[in-house]
């Protein structure tokens, strides 16, 4: 191309930039809204659980039983107190696997000289191997 060609040559109308062009989708980033974060955040946060011992004496520790299975927690039942009433005994187990069966929970015996039982949520189960 020549001095004189480019004398003659008209002068095309400059485009904006992107326009006339495709949109490359690939390129673009979403953005996640603010409410879509905080439950992302809580879904992935840890939730904090105990594992508890609690020394059955009589039925009024039962009432402890079932609301610590509620929250979560993970219970060690210890009945040795009652093994010199054995027919409170058997009742109380009757009950405590009553209500661990109501939750959806599970129970295992965990000793075999004392009287104590694992007790667990519905989402926690015992591998009986």
């Amino acid at each position: 191309m020549g001095l004189f060609d480019k004398l003659t040559k008209k002068e095309e109308p400059k485009k904006e930039l992107g326009a006339g062009r495709k949109r490359d989708v690939k390129r673009e980033v979403d953005v996640i809204p603010m409410e879509e974060d905080l439950l992302a955040k809580t879904i992935t946060e840890p939730e904090v659980r105990y594992i508890k011992k609690i020394v059955v004496t009589s039925y009024s520790d039962l009432e402890k039983i079932s609301e610590e299975v509620q929250a979560g927690n993970i219970i060690i039942a210890d009945l040795t107190p009652l093994e010199s009433k054995p027919e409170v005994l058997a009742k109380v187990v009757e009950q405590i696997k009553g209500i661990t069966q109501a939750l959806g929970g599970e129970t295992a015996k965990i000793a075999k000289h004392e009287i104590k039982i694992l007790i667990t949520p519905s989402d926690i189960k015992i591998y009986r191997g």
